[in-house]
């Protein structure tokens, strides 16, 4: 039976290349696979450690699911990022005295703003719950109730800027 420490120092640097491989930079690889290890530490208990084969299909995969997570929240965060703009105070804003947007953001409560934020910042709803001490059933009672609050407003600045 492999115990951990042995499988790390043995496969951690193959896991870093397989991941290299996947088309990841330095950095990252190294993130992903020390990821990838820590969650095999985790679940070392529950698994098959006779088979060291079995072991480096869970690394790999682990692995491969990392990478795919943060590919996905990465375009969620570029995505996110597009929509906050227009609702970004700036500091141009406040030399040209326009605080349009952050009048917007101010029709909300405390609660919708923070989960609002933390959704364009690219996290799930499960991930804000987790991050907020909150239930998911919440956060996305919150979000409805902001995304409500802003349709129109953001609709109505929309006319307003087309002229309409």
């Amino acid at each position: 039976m492999v115990t951990f420490a042995a499988f790390y120092e043995s496969h951690y640097r193959w896991l870093f290349v397989r991941m290299r491989a996947e088309g990841l930079g330095e950095q990252d690889a190294g993130d992903v696979a020390q990821e990838a290890m820590l969650r095999l530490y985790r679940q070392w208990s529950e698994l098959d450690r006779h088979s060291e084969k079995a072991l480096k299909v869970y690394a790999f995969t682990t692995a491969k699911r990392i990478r795919i997570d943060r590919a996905r929240q990465a375009v969620r965060q570029r995505t996110g990022y597009a929509a906050m703009a227009p609702l970004v105070r700036t500091a141009e804003d406040d030399a040209y005295g326009s605080t349009e947007a952050l009048d917007i953001l101010r029709v909300l409560d405390e609660p919708s703003r923070e989960v609002m934020s933390l959704l364009y910042d690219g996290l799930r709803i499960c991930e804000i719950a987790e991050k907020l001490g909150r239930n998911p059933s919440t956060v996305r009672s919150q979000l409805q109730k902001a995304r409500e609050i802003l349709r129109p407003l953001l609709a109505l600045g929309k006319e307003t800027k087309h002229g309409r």
